[in-house]
């Protein structure tokens, strides 16, 4: 029920937040996002969320993998990890819940061109 209810709903409302706060906002982004590197507090943060996130990331592989998936369908979302947050994470379990055969990538022969 988590997966195919909260998941997705969770994935929406955040991912619907996310960008009506990059659209509102009054700040410039790059000076924003530089002065999360800056600040100690702020440099604490980002980095108990990159932990986490690298946590999250490998469970969900290990998980991919165990559904019989392929790292090149999980490597997208490793990509999109530290470029969009929890977003991309999300973004994984939503298309798991719904549509899990289209994350099982066939390997690609090795004799095809």
């Amino acid at each position: 029920m988590i997966l195919t209810r909260v998941v997705p709903l969770v994935f929406v409302l955040f991912t619907s937040f996310t960008l009506w706060v990059l659209a509102t906002s009054d700040q410039d982004f790059w000076q924003w996002f530089l002065s999360l590197f800056t600040e100690k507090e702020s440099l604490q943060v980002v980095l108990d969320l990159g932990i986490a996130l690298l946590l999250l990331m490998y469970f969900l592989y290990r998980d991919h993998a165990a559904q019989g998936g392929h790292f090149r369908s999980f490597a997208p979302f490793l990509v999109a990890t530290p470029l969009l947050g929890v977003i991309a994470p999300l973004a994984y379990l939503t298309l798991r819940a719904f549509q899990p055969k289209r994350l099982v990538a066939m390997p690609r022969n090795p004799n095809s061109i």
